[in-house]
C-alpha cells in the first residue's frame, strides 16, 4: 500500500511506520495498520475457508447428533453481542466532529457481517453433528490474538481520557470475544451416537472441542486409568465411527472396484459392484429365484469379488482366459481414490509447520544481532523480548502442526491397515482351488500380519515425500542468504547421495523381495507343523522339520543381513549428510571468501543444517518403508486379483427340480484333466437322492459342483433355495456346542431338542461337564471324530433349508447311530422329509430307502434311477452292489435290522447278476484272508483323549468359570513394565562384543559432536579472526586454516564413529532376532501336546509372523534412534550448561517434569502395545478357522457374517493401536509445550544477559532449539522401543515355556532293535491330561504277549484312546508305570521309545513336500524300500503316474489328494517305519469302505507278526482276538479271551455283546 493510497484510505495514519514503531517503548502500531491487516487476516481465514466446511458438512458421513445446550445458546448470544458491539462502532464517529476514514467503516462493516456468517456457520455445524469445528474456532483464536493490539493501544494512548465511549467499546468487544473463546474452548456434553450398536464405549473424542482434540486432553482420563491400574480391553475407547471397518470398507471395496473396471472393463462389473459391497447382505450362497429363461441372476457367493484380469464370457457363458493380461489393476490407486483428500489436508497443515521451522534460523540470525547491538536505539529492548515470544509461539505453533499432521496419518494408515485387511480376508471366502495352491495359509497370514501393516506404517510417514523437498529448498535458500555461492557444496553433497541411494534402494528391495518368499515358505511350514503337531509327536519327526524350518530361516537372515548392511549403508548416508553439508560449505565459505566465520554466518548456518537434520534422518526409514511396500504391493495385487469361484447358475432349476446339470463338465484347476464330465442329472424336490461308486469315482466332487466349489468348463447348471451342507470332515468352531448348532439361528427349544434328539447327541452332552454350553476347542480338540459330524449334521438339521447335501455324513459314526440318524433325519420319516436331500454314501443298506441313485464311476454319470429300476438288470449298479457285498461279506454287523437289509439287497443282486460275474468280482474282491485279520481295523472314529477328560472343567457360556478348567486359556497379557529378563535375553542374543564396539562407537560420534560445537564457538569468537582489519594476513590465513582443519577432522571422526555404530547395530540384530527365532522354535517343538490343544495356532503364528518380523526390522531402527538421541541430548545440556550455565536454573526442573510425564504415560503406552498385540492373535485364529471351513461358510450364505465377525476383531486390534497413537500425541504435545518454554527462557536469558558474547548466544540458543527434538525423540522413541520389545518379551515366554520330557536320555538308552518282542506291561498305571484335572486312568495293569492282537473297548469315556496316548508318553503317568520289553518307558527319552512303536492315528495328515519327504523325513530308506511300502498300501500304481513319481509335490494339508490317498499315504509311512508294536486308533474310521477294505488286508499281512493294540468301539471287530481289556471310568473292569469274557453272563462284555446284538 503506497502512501498516497495509504493517506486516502486510511486518512492521517501510514500503515507501517518504521520509525515510530523503534522509537516507541512498546510495539507501537499505525491504526491503519489495525483497521486492515488485523482484520482482514481473522475475517478473510473464516470467508476463505467457509466454503470448504459447508462442502464438507453437505458430504461428512454423521455419527452423532448434537442437541441445543446451553453452551451452543451462550456461544450464540455473545456472537450477536459482538454484532451489536459492530453496530455501536458506527455511532462512534457520530458524536465527535473528527472524521473517521473509510477504513475504519470497512472495518467495522466487515466485522458486523463476519460475525453475523460465523452464527449461521455454528447452527449449520451443530445440526450436521459437528462439534467445535476448525475454522470456526480458529476464527475465534484469530479474533482474540489480533484484538489484543488495539486493546492495549488504547489503554497505553491513554484514549479513556478522551473519548471514554470508544474505550467502554473496545474493552466490551475485547472481553466478549474473550467469553466467546472460553466458550469454544467447552466441549459438548450433549452428545447421542448415531449408531449406538457400533460402540461399546464411545470415544471421548466424538464429543471433545477443538482444543481438546488439539492438545488430545480427550485420552487423559485413559492414561491415567493407565497410570492407576493395568489397562484391560473393556477398559479402552471405541475407535470413532471413521476409523471403524463399516465405514472404510464400502469406500475401498467401491474404488478397487472401479480400478478393476478401468482397467479391464469387463462386463459384468454391475455384479461384482454390488457383491463387493459391504452393505450386501447376500453375498453367501444366496440362490436364484429367477425364472429359467432369465438371463440376470442375483449375485450369489460366487459372484466375483475381485474380476479376474484377461476373463471374458462366450456367448455360452464359459469364461475364456486370455494368455497375455490387459494390465493390473493398481492398488495405490484404489487407496488414493479413498485417502488422497484427508491426506492432502493433512499435508497442507504439515507443509506449515515445516515452514515455521525455518523461521527460527532467521529469528536466531536476529537475536545474535540484536546481543551485538544491545541497547543501542536501532534495537529497543521489547525487541529482545517479542523475538523470545516469537521464538516460544514459532515452537509452539510448529508443534501443534506438525503433531497434527502425524496424527492424521498414522490414523489414515491404520484406516488403510484396516481395508486391505478386510479384503484379504473377503478374498480368502472366494478363491479357487488354483489360487489357494498359490496362496496357501501361510502366505495369507504373512499378507495380513506382515504387509498391511507396513502400508500403514508407510502411510503416516508418507509425508516426509512432500516435506522432504520443501524444508530443503528452504534450506539452501537461505543458506544461500548466509554463506553465498558456498551453499552450493551442501547441495552438490546431497546431489551425489540420491543416485547412490537410489542404486540401494534396489538391490534393497530385490532383498527384500526373496526374504519375503523365503519367510512365506517358512510361515506356511510353521502352520503346517502346528496343524499336524500330534502326527510329529508320535512318529518323533520333530528334528526333521525342525532342521527344514532353521535352514529356511537360515536363508532368510542371509537375505535379512544383505538388506541390514543396505540399510545402514542408506541410513548412514543421510545422517552423516548434515555433518558433511556443514563441513563441505564450511570448507567452501572459507575457500572461496578467504574470510573466516562470523557468528550469525556459523550459527545461522548449522541452525539451519540442524534443521535439515530432521528430514535426513527420516528419509532412510522412509526409503526402507517404500522398498518393502513396493514388495508387498505386488504380493497384495497378485492375491487381490487372483482367480476366483464363478457362479455360472443358468437358472434352469425349477420348482419340482432345484438341482440340475446339462452336459456339464467340472475341473479344480483349467490346467488339468476334468474331474467332472458330461453330467447330466435332475433331482427331484423333496426327494432322498443317494450318489454311490467307487473309491475315486467323483461322488464328493459332484457335491462339490453343486455349491459352485468347481470351476464349470461347458454345459449348463443350476440349484434353487437355500441350502445346507454337512462335508465328508466336519468342521466345527472355537465355540459352545450349543452356538456350534444354532449357527447364528434364533433358538428355537422345541425345535433345538428335536434335533439334538435325531442326531443322537443326548447322550453325548450329558457326559460333558458344561453340557450343551460346552466350550468346544480350536478344531474340535475335544470331541470324538463321530461327535464333530453329528455336530455338522446338527448344524445342518437346525437350519431348516431347502436343500441338503450331505457328503458321507454317516461315516465317522457307528452303524446302529448311523440307523438311528438314517430313520431320525434324512430318512422317510426323518425330520428333514419333504427337503430335496442329496447324499453321498458307502452304506449300501440304506439304498433301498432313498427315491433315487446316481451311480458315478471314473468322474461320470453310469447309471441313475430308482433302486428297483437300477435292480432290475446287470448294470453298473449291480455290479457296485455286488462287489461292495463280496468285499464286506465276512463282517458281523452288530445291528440285526441293518444285516437282514443287506442280505435282502444280496438276494435281489444275485438274481440279475451272472455267475460269471460273481466269479470275476470274487477275485477283485480284498476280502479273501481269514476272518481274524480282517477285524484288526475297526469303523468307530477315534477320541484323541477320552470325552470326560478333555472337556471336564469347561465353561458354560455364561457362567463364572475358573480359569484352570478352560480349556482354550485367554492369552495372558503382561502387565507392568517390560521384565529386566527380557531385556537380559535380548542382549545375551545380541553379543556381549558387539554391544560394547555399539557403545564405544556411539560415545566416540558424540563426543566428536561436542567438540565440533564448541571448537565452532571458539573459531568464531576469536578475537583476532573478528578484527576485519586482519584479513588477508598471513597470522589470519593460517589460523582460520587451522580452526578448518582440526573442525573437519572432528567430523571426520562423527562420520567413522556412527557409520561402524549404524553398521553394527543393524546386521547384529537380525543375528539376534535369528537366535531368539531358533530358541523359540526349538521350545515349541519341545511342548507337549496339552500345550498345542489348549493354545490356538493363530496365537504361536502371531509369534512366528508379526513377532519375528518387529525384531527383524524394527527394533533395531529404534534402538539406533534412542542410543543416539539419549547420547545426543547429553551432549546439548553439557554444551547449553557450557554456553549459559544460568539456563540449568530452567532445565533441571523441566528436565524432572520430563521424567514424570514419561512414567505417567508409559505404563499405558506399554499396556496398550501389549492389548494390541494379543487381540491380533483372534484375527489369525479366525482365519485360519474361516480357511478350514469356507465351503461350509459359503454354502450357508454367511459370508457376510464372518466377514463382520472377521471385521469386529479388526475394530477391536485396531481400537488399542488408536489408544497408542492418541496417547503418544498427548505426550508429545506437553513435552514440545515444555521444550518451547526451554527455548523461550534460553532467549530470556540472552536478552537479559549483559555478559554473553554472541558466539555462545548462538550455540546456546541452537542447541537450545535441538532440545525440543531431542527430548521428544527420546521420550518417543524409547516407548516405542519399550512397545516393539513387548514382541521380544512375548518371544521370550514362549521360549521359557516348560519343555516336556527330554527327547533323547542319553544315560539310558534302550537297544537299537528294542522292542525285539513287543511284550507290554502296565503295572498300577494311573494318568491325567494336565494337572489340574483328574485322573483319566486308574490302577491299571495288565500284560501283552509277544504277538498278540488286544481289543481296547468301553463306552465313551472309559478312557479307551486314553491308553493309547499314554503308550507313547503323550499324557505321563501320574502313578505306575509301562514295561515294553521290560523296559520302563517312563525312563527313556521320548524319541527313542516313539521311534520303537507304530500308529496308525485316524487323521491322515500329509505336509507340503515331496511324496518321499511325507513317507521318509529322516532320508532313511532306498527308494526300493519306499516303492515296496507303497505297492503294499495299493499306492505303487498311483504313484508311479504322478509327475516326478517320488518328488512329486504334495500340496498343504495334502489338499492335491483325496481323502482316502491320504489315508493309504499314512498307511505306506506306517509300512516303511514297521515296528514290533502297532496301535491302531480307529484309523479308518473316516475313510469310504473301499479305502477300509484295502487298509484292513495291508494290516493283516504286514503286520501279522506284531503286538497289536486296537481301541475299538464295534466288538465285532476284535470278537475274535487274543483277548479283550474292558474299561470303565478309567479302570479295568474285565480282561481276558473273548470266550470267557462271553461266560460270565453277569460281566460288562457280555452285555455290550448283547447291546450290540453280537448273542441273542
Amino acid at each position: 500500500m503506497n502512501s498516497s493510497s495509504s493517506h486516502q484510505f486510511c486518512g492521517d495514519s501510514q500503515f507501517w511506520n518504521t520509525s515510530e514503531i523503534e522509537d516507541s517503548w512498546y510495539p507501537k502500531l499505525s491504526e491503519c495498520f489495525q483497521q486492515t491487516a488485523l482484520t482482514y487476516a481473522p475475517c478473510g481465514w473464516l470467508w476463505l475457508t467457509a466454503g470448504f466446511h459447508i462442502a464438507y458438512l453437505k458430504s461428512h458421513t454423521r455419527f452423532i447428533s448434537l442437541s441445543l445446550t446451553w453452551v451452543h445458546t451462550a456461544r450464540l448470544v455473545l456472537a450477536i453481542l459482538l454484532c451489536l458491539m459492530s453496530g455501536i462502532h458506527f455511532i462512534i464517529p457520530f458524536r465527535e466532529d473528527s472524521s473517521y476514514p473509510p477504513s475504519y467503516f470497512l472495518s467495522q462493516s466487515l466485522w458486523l457481517i463476519t460475525f453475523i456468517f460465523v452464527c449461521v456457520l455454528m447452527v449449520l455445524s451443530r445440526r450436521s453433528g459437528v462439534t467445535s469445528p476448525c475454522i470456526v474456532f480458529l476464527f475465534w483464536f484469530f479474533t482474540l490474538v489480533t484484538r489484543i493490539i488495539p486493546v492495549y493501544s488504547v489503554i497505553f494512548e491513554r484514549v479513556y481520557e478522551r473519548d471514554d465511549m470508544r474505550f467502554s467499546v473496545e474493552i466490551v468487544t475485547f472481553a466478549l470475544i474473550i467469553l466467546e473463546f472460553i466458550l469454544q474452548l467447552v466441549g459438548d456434553k450433549k452428545v447421542e451416537i448415531i449408531h449406538k450398536t457400533a460402540y461399546k464405549i464411545p470415544c471421548p473424542s466424538m464429543r471433545a472441542s477443538y482444543i481438546s482434540k488439539l492438545t488430545y486432553t480427550w485420552i487423559y482420563k485413559l492414561v491415567y486409568l493407565g497410570y492407576k491400574k493395568v489397562v484391560v480391553m473393556s477398559d479402552i475407547y471405541d475407535v470413532p465411527g471413521y476409523m471403524q471397518c463399516r465405514h472404510n470398507v464400502p469406500s475401498f471395496m467401491s474404488a478397487w472396484s472401479k480400478e478393476l473396471q478401468k482397467k479391464n472393463s469387463l462386463k459384468d462389473i454391475e455384479k461384482s459392484n454390488t457383491y463387493f459391497s459391504i452393505r450386501d447382505a447376500s453375498w453367501g450362497v444366496k440362490r436364484h429365484t429367477v425364472k429359467a429363461n432369465d438371463s440376470t441372476a442375483e449375485p450369489t457367493e460366487k459372484t466375483r469379488l475381485l474380476p479376474q484380469a484377461g476373463h471374458a464370457a462366450n456367448e455360452d457363458g464359459v469364461t475364456v482366459i486370455s494368455g497375455k493380461e490387459k494390465g493390473k489393476p493398481s492398488l495405490i490407486r484404489a487407496l488414493a481414490r479413498v485417502y488422497f483428500l484427508p491426506l492432502f489436508k493433512a499435508q497442507v497443515v504439515g507443509l506449515v509447520a515445516d515452514a515455521l521451522l525455518y523461521v527460527n534460523p532467521l529469528l536466531l540470525g536476529q537475536l545474535i544481532e540484536f546481543i551485538e547491538d544491545k541497547g543501542t536505539d536501532e534495537f529497543p529492548k521489547w525487541k529482545g523480548y517479542i523475538l523470545a515470544i516469537a521464538f516460544f509461539a514459532v515452537v509452539l505453533c510448529n508443534s501443534m502442526m506438525s503433531n497434527y499432521r502425524f496424527y492424521t496419518c498414522t490414523n489414515i494408515g491404520q484406516r488403510v491397515q484396516t481395508v486391505l485387511t478386510a479384503a484379504v480376508y473377503k478374498k480368502s471366502l472366494v478363491m479357487n482351488a488354483e489360487a489357494r495352491r498359490n496362496f496357501t495359509v501361510g502366505n495369507i497370514v504373512n499378507l495380513m500380519s506382515v504387509d498391511c501393516p507396513r502400508f500403514r506404517d508407510l502411510t503416516a510417514s508418507l509425508y516426509v515425500l512432500v516435506s522432504w523437498p520443501v524444508q530443503m529448498t528452504i534450506a539452501f535458500y537461505l543458506l544461500h542468504d548466509v554463506l553465498g555461492i558456498a551453499f552450493l557444496a551442501g547441495i552438490f553433497t546431497i546431489l551425489l547421495l540420491i543416485p547412490t541411494n537410489a542404486r540401494i534402494t534396489t538391490l534393497l528391495r530385490r532383498a527384500q523381495t526373496r526374504q519375503l518368499v523365503l519367510k512365506d515358505q517358512r510361515i506356511k511350514l510353521v502352520n503346517e507343523i502346528l496343524n499336524g503337531v500330534k502326527v510329529l509327536k508320535l512318529y518323533a519327526w520333530e528334528p526333521s522339520f525342525q532342521k527344514k524350518i532353521l535352514e529356511l530361516r537360515r536363508l532368510e537372515v542371509i537375505e535379512l543381513k544383505k538388506g541390514a548392511i543396505l540399510a545402514s549403508i542408506n541410513t548412514l548416508c543421510w545422517i552423516i549428510s548434515p555433518v558433511l553439508v556443514t563441513l563441505l560449505s564450511f570448507v567452501a565459505y572459507v575457500l572461496i571468501t578467504g574470510e573466516s566465520l562470523t557468528p550469525s554466518k556459523a550459527f545461522v548456518a548449522m541452525n539451519l543444517i540442524n534443521t535439515m537434520k530432521a528430514p535426513m534422518n527420516t528419509l532412510p526409514g522412509l526409503i526402507s518403508q517404500f522398498v518393502q511396500c513396493q514388495v508387498s504391493i505386488k504380493r497384495l495385487q497378485d492375491y487381490l486379483s487372483g482367480e476366483e469361484l464363478e457362479d455360472k447358475d443358468n437358472g434352469t432349476s425349477s420348482h419340482d427340480f432345484p438341482i440340475t446339470m446339462r452336459n456339464a463338465t467340472f475341473t479344480w484347476d483349467r490346467t488339468m484333466t476334468p474331474v467332472l464330465q458330461n453330467i447330466t442329472m435332475k433331482i427331484p424336490r423333496g426327494k432322498l437322492t443317494a450318489i454311490v461308486g467307487p473309491v475315486g469315482a467323483g461322488k464328493s466332487s459332484l457335491i462339490s459342483a453343486m455349491l459352485r466349489e468347481m470351476e464349470q468348463l461347458t454345459g449348463q447348471s443350476s440349484m434353487l433355495g437355500q441350502v445346507a451342507y454337512v462335508p465328508q470332515q466336519a468342521w466345527v468352531q472355537n465355540m459352545t456346542l450349543q452356538n456350534n448348532i444354532l449357527f447364528e439361528k434364533p433358538f428355537d427349544e422345541s425345535f433345538y431338542k428335536k434335533v439334538i434328539g435325531a442326531c443322537a447327541l443326548e447322550a453325548d452332552i450329558e457326559l460333558l461337564p458344561g453340557g450343551e454350553q460346552t466350550e468346544i476347542g480350536e478344531k474340535g480338540i475335544n470331541l470324538s471324530g463321530g461327535q464333530k459330524q453329528r455336530i455338522s449334521l446338527a448344524r445342518a438339521v437346525y437350519q431348516d433349508t431347502d436343500v441338503y447335501l450331505l457328503d458321507d455324513p454317516l461315516s465317522a459314526v457307528d452303524a446302529h447311530v448311523g440307523k438311528h440318524i438314517f430313520q431320525n433325519v434324512m430318512g422317510p420319516q426323518g425330520i428333514i422329509r419333504g427337503k430335496t436331500r442329496v447324499m453321498v454314501t458307502h452304506g449300501v443298506h440304506w439304498l433301498p430307502l432313498v427315491d433315487a441313485i446316481i451311480v458315478m464311476d471314473q468322474g461320470r454319470i453310469t447309471e441313475a434311477g430308482t433302486y428297483e429300476e437300477l435292480m432290475t438288470h446287470d448294470g453298473p449298479f449291480a455290479q457296485f452292489v455286488r462287489t461292495y457285498l463280496l468285499e464286506h461279506q465276512d463282517e458281523e454287523l452288530e445291528d440285526p435290522d441293518v444285516q437282514r437289509m443287506q442280505e435282502e439287497i444280496k438276494h435281489q443282486v444275485d438274481s440279475v447278476t451272472s455267475d460269471e460275474d460273481q466269479i470275476s468280482l470274487l477275485r477283485r474282491s480284498k476280502s479273501e484272508t481269514h476272518k481274524e485279520s480282517h477285524n484288526v481295523v475297526n469303523r468307530r472314529p477315534r477320541r484323541s483323549v477320552s470325552a470326560k477328560a478333555m472337556v471336564r472343567g469347561l465353561p458354560e457360556e455364561n457362567g463364572d468359570v475358573k480359569n484352570e478348567d478352560r480349556l482354550i486359556e485367554e492369552e495372558k497379557v503382561e502387565e507392568g513394565q517390560v521384565r529386566t529378563a527380557v531385556f537380559l535375553a535380548l542382549l545375551r542374543s545380541f553379543g556381549y562384543l558387539p554391544a560394547a564396539l555399539v557403545c564405544f562407537f556411539l560415545i566416540l560420534y558424540n563426543g566428536a559432536n561436542m567438540a565440533s560445537g564448541i571448537w565452532l564457538s571458539d573459531w568464531t569468537s576469536d578475537e583476532y579472526l573478528a578484527n576485519e582489519t586482519h584479513e588477508g594476513t598471513d597470522k589470519y590465513t593460517s589460523k582460520t586454516y587451522l580452526y578448518l582443519g582440526v573442525y573437519s577432522a572432528i567430523s571426520l571422526v562423527q562420520m567413522v564413529g556412527n557409520g561402524i555404530f549404524v553398521m553394527v547395530v543393524y546386521t547384529q540384530m537380525v543375528t539376534a532376532s535369528q537366535r531368539l527365532h531358533n530358541a523359540m522354535l526349538n521350545s515349541i517343538l519341545h511342548q507337549s501336546m496339552a500345550f498345542f490343544d489348549t493354545t490356538p495356532v493363530g496365537r504361536i503364528l502371531n509369534r512366528f509372523s508379526r513377532d519375528v518380523d518387529v525384531l527383524d526390522f524394527s527394533i533395531s531402527r529404534q534402538l539406533r534412534l534412542v542410543l543416539q538421541t539419549f547420547f545426543n541430548l547429553v551432549v546439548i545440556l553439557v554444551i547449553i550448561s557450557y554456553s549459559t550455565p544460568i539456563f540449568l536454573v530452567v532445565v533441571a526442573p523441566v528436565m524432572v517434569i520430563y521424567i514424570l510425564f514419561q512414567r505417567f504415560y508409559i505404563p499405558s503406552s506399554r499396556q496398550f502395545r501389549r492389548l494390541e498385540s494379543a487381540s491380533r492373535s483372534p484375527i489369525f485364529s479366525h482365519f485360519a478357522e474361516t480357511i478350514n471351513g469356507a465351503s461350509s461358510i459359503r454354502a450357508y450364505g454367511v459370508c457376510e457374517r464372518f466377514y463382520q465377525d472377521s471385521q469386529s476383531k479388526v475394530d477391536t486390534n485396531q481400537k488399542c493401536s488408536f489408544a497408542s497413537n492418541s496417547a503418544a500425541r498427548w505426550l508429545k504435545v506437553r513435552l514440545e509445550f515444555l521444550a518451547s518454554i526451554l527455548v523461550f527462557f534460553a532467549c530470556l536469558f540472552a536478552v537479559t544477559s549483559n555478559d554473553i558474547s554472541p558466539s555462545l548466544v548462538g550455540l546456546s540458543i541452537t542447541y537450545a532449539l535441538q532440545v525440543t527434538a531431542a527430548l521428544n525423540m527420546l521420550v518417543q522413541n524409547m516407548t516405542m522401543l519399550e512397545t516393539n520389545t513387548v514382541s521380544g518379551e512375548r518371544i521370550v515366554d514362549y521360549i521359557g515355556l516348560s519343555p516336556e520330557p527330554a527327547w533323547i536320555n542319553p544315560h539310558c538308552r534302550p537297544s537299537v532293535d528294542w522292542p525285539e518282542q513287543g511284550r507290554i506291561s502296565f503295572v498300577n498305571y494311573s494318568t491325567r491330561y494336565r494337572p489340574q484335572l483328574d485322573l483319566v486312568l486308574r490302577g491299571i495293569s495288565f500284560s501283552v504277549k509277544e504277538g498278540q492282537k488286544i481289543g481296547i473297548v468301553g463306552r465313551t469315556g472309559a478312557g479307551k484312546s486314553s491308553l493309547s496316548m499314554a503308550l507313547f508318553r503323550v499324557i505321563e503317568a501320574a502313578a505306575g508305570s509301562i514295561l515294553i520289553d521290560n523296559v520302563d518307558i517312563s525312563t527313556i527319552g521320548l524319541h527313542d521309545l516313539r521311534a520303537g512303536l507304530t500308529i496308525l492315528p485316524q487323521d491322515p495328515v500329509l505336509f507340503s513336500g515331496t511324496v518321499r519327504f511325507n513317507l521318509d523325513p529322516f532320508d532313511c530308506h532306498s527308494d526300493a524300500a519306499i516303492w515296496e511300502a507303497l505297492d503294499h498300501a495299493h499306492l505303487g500304481t498311483f504313484a508311479r503316474e504322478l509327475p516326478g513319481q517320488l518328488e512329486y509335490v504334495c500340496e498343504e494339508g495334502g489338499q492335491n489328494l483325496s481323502v482316502g490317498q491320504r489315508q493309504l499315504m499314512c498307511l505306506a509311512r506306517s509300512l516303511l517305519r514297521k515296528t514290533r508294536i502297532l496301535v491302531l486308533d480307529e484309523a479308518t474310521a473316516a475313510v469310504d469302505l473301499e479305502t477300509d477294505a484295502l487298509l484292513q488286508d495291508t494290516i493283516r499281512e504286514a503286520f501279522r507278526d506284531c503286538t497289536v493294540l486296537t481301541v475299538a468301539h464295534r466288538l465285532n471287530t476284535v470278537i475274535d482276538y487274543d483277548k479283550i481289556l474292558v474299561l470303565g471310568n478309567g479302570k479295568i473292569l474285565e480282561y481276558g479271551s473273548p470266550s470267557e469274557l462271553l461266560r460270565d453272563t453277569s460281566g460288562t462284555f457280555y452285555s455290550m455283546a448283547k447291546e450290540s446284538g453280537l448273542i441273542q
